[in-house]
């Protein structure tokens, strides 16, 4: 073998042994790999199970707690009148909340009914209560006039027992006198004589006490629209009040202090109302009932009616008169005897309060005594 034929088989050897190398490096690290990757991937499972546990235990203490919150709905439930809920922890999220939102609007059903029984037993209750006021109003001016006319009849039929009484004591004498006309006693004559005209004069007496004077006439209408459809011991009132339109506070005030004398009128109550309104509420009723307690008999309640400047002055009148009639409607069916009772108005006015409005909106009661 030549010399250049020996070098050449030598290099294939050198590079077998040059790629083997490389190969050697290639599978340890392949197994560096997989060892690498066996262990990360028992870490993993070490961590999967510990995670695991740990979620089987939040679970145990989610139910737990599930059937805790479960057990004091049920309870309330059931303090409500509900069923219990049955199956909570096998709902899903969607089947509880739908249950949740149908059990709500059962609820709200029955807030909203309950509501309605209440307003509707309140309404109730203030009927009641306003059908009572008016039966017991009445009933106390029932009663007043049964009292009156009572003592009325006592009176009449004691006078009339007197009159009888003294009449049989005068038939009794002149039936002695004719007995006694038959005998001789002077004596007995003159006594029976003198007894006679004792009793004759108690007769007349009797007969010629004052009768009481009948109550005054009622006027035509309750309701007055002029001076001329007033009772005429009103008439002066009414015209001196009307004239005090525009006066100042303090002639205002003068003049209701000479009303007394001038016209034997003293103002009785005032009764105020709300904006466009001419009804009484109970309290103003009773009110008005308590004022009337003490009237005398023969005396007039002139009721006068205002109203704000504020609107209309053709709608304020309406409104004054509406409120005068109403005010009068109820003490005419309050008052205690023979009272008359007239209401008449004066539209609007500021003599109350030039500043406040509301202040006049009201009705003046004046009671005026007989002369």
């Amino acid at each position: 073998m030549s010399e250049n034929e020996s070098h050449h088989h030598e290099e294939p050897a050198t590079a077998a042994v040059a790629n083997s190398a490389p190969k050697s490096s290639v599978s340890a690290t392949l197994m560096l790999s997989v060892a690498v990757a066996l262990l990360v991937g028992f870490i993993i499972a070490m961590n999967l199970n510990q995670k695991k546990k740990t979620d089987q235990t939040d679970l145990y203490s989610a139910q737990a707690e599930l059937a805790s919150r479960t057990a004091t709905v049920n309870a309330e439930r059931a303090r409500q009148g509900l069923p219990p809920l049955e199956g909570v922890g096998m709902d899903s999220p969607e089947q509880i909340a739908a249950r949740l939102t149908k059990d709500a609007a059962t609820l709200a059903n029955f807030s909203d009914r309950f509501r309605s029984l209440l307003a509707e037993k309140d309404s109730i209750i203030a009927e009641k209560n306003n059908t009572l006021l008016v039966s017991e109003q009445a009933r106390q001016a029932l009663s007043s006039q049964l009292g009156k006319v009572q003592t009325q009849l006592d009176k009449a039929l004691a006078d009339g027992a007197s009159s009888e009484s003294l009449r049989t004591q005068l038939t009794e004498a002149r039936n002695s006198l004719e007995q006694y006309a038959s005998r001789p006693s002077l004596e007995e004559l003159v006594a029976a004589k003198s007894r006679i005209a004792e009793l004759e004069a108690q007769l007349a007496a009797a007969m010629a006490k004052p009768v009481a004077p009948p109550p005054p006439p009622a006027p035509t209408k309750l309701f007055a629209e002029s001076a001329a459809d007033l009772y005429p011991m009103a008439k002066g009132l009414f015209e001196a009040l009307n004239e005090l339109e525009d006066k100042a506070d303090l002639e205002i005030s003068a003049a209701y202090n000479r009303f007394a004398t001038q016209y034997q009128a003293s103002f009785l109550k005032e009764v105020r109302f709300p904006t466009g309104s001419s009804q009484l509420n109970p309290a103003d009723k009773l009110a008005l009932g308590d004022a009337l307690e003490n009237l005398p008999e023969g005396a007039m309640i002139l009721v006068v009616g205002y109203a704000s400047t504020t609107g209309h002055a053709d709608s304020n009148r309406v409104l004054s008169s509406d409120r005068a009639t109403v005010v009068a409607t109820n003490i005419d069916m309050a008052k205690p005897g023979n009272q008359v009772v007239q209401a008449v108005f004066l539209g609007q006015t500021k003599r109350f309060s030039s500043r406040i409005p509301e202040r006049n909106q009201v009705c003046e009661v004046w009671q005026i005594n007989p002369k």
